[in-house]
C-alpha cells in the first residue's frame, strides 16, 4: 500500500505540476513565482477580498499579503481599491491577465477531472469519491490542528 500510494502522490504531483506549468505558459504569466501564483488563486477564489482575507486565507500575515499584493499590483496582476467606510481596508481585484490565468487553470482542472473520470468505471469513480472525501476530511482536520 505503501509503495502505490507514494507512486501516486509522486505522479498525482508531477502531473498537476506540468498542468500548472502548461496553464501558466499559455496565459503569458510565466514570470510570477508559485507564491503569487497561490495569491491570484485566493483572490480569484474569494471574489473581492480584503487583504486580511487573503491573509487568513493563506494562513500568512497581514503585512506578508500586503506585500505579496503590492507585488501582484506592480506586475499588472492585481488592482486594490480603498474602502469608501473605512480607509484603512483595501479590496483586491483582479486584473484582466490574471483572469484569463484563472480561467485557463479552471479550464485545465476540469479537463483533469475528466481525464480521470474516463480512467474508472461507475464503480470504481465512486469509491474513488468515497475515499477521496475521506482524505481530505483527514488533511483538513490534519491542518487545523
Amino acid at each position: 500500500m505503501e509503495d502505490i500510494l507514494r507512486e501516486f502522490i509522486v505522479t498525482l504531483d508531477t502531473s498537476f505540476k506540468k498542468l500548472v506549468q502548461e496553464t501558466i505558459e499559455t496565459a503569458g504569466v510565466s514570470n510570477l513565482s508559485v507564491n503569487q501564483i497561490q495569491y491570484i488563486q485566493a483572490i480569484g477564489k474569494l471574489g473581492y477580498p480584503t487583504i486580511s482575507e487573503i491573509a487568513d486565507s493563506l494562513n500568512i500575515t497581514k503585512a506578508s499579503a500586503t506585500a505579496g499584493i503590492n507585488k501582484l499590483v506592480s506586475l499588472g496582476y492585481a488592482k486594490k481599491t480603498q474602502s469608501n467606510e473605512d480607509k484603512r481596508i483595501y479590496h483586491v481585484a483582479l486584473t484582466e491577465s490574471s483572469q484569463t490565468f484563472m480561467r485557463l487553470n479552471q479550464q485545465a482542472l476540469e479537463d483533469y477531472v475528466s481525464f480521470i473520470e474516463h480512467l474508472l468505471t461507475v464503480d470504481e469513480a465512486e469509491q474513488f469519491k468515497r475515499t477521496m472525501e475521506k482524505l481530505i476530511k483527514g488533511f483538513y482536520e490534519k491542518n487545523a490542528q
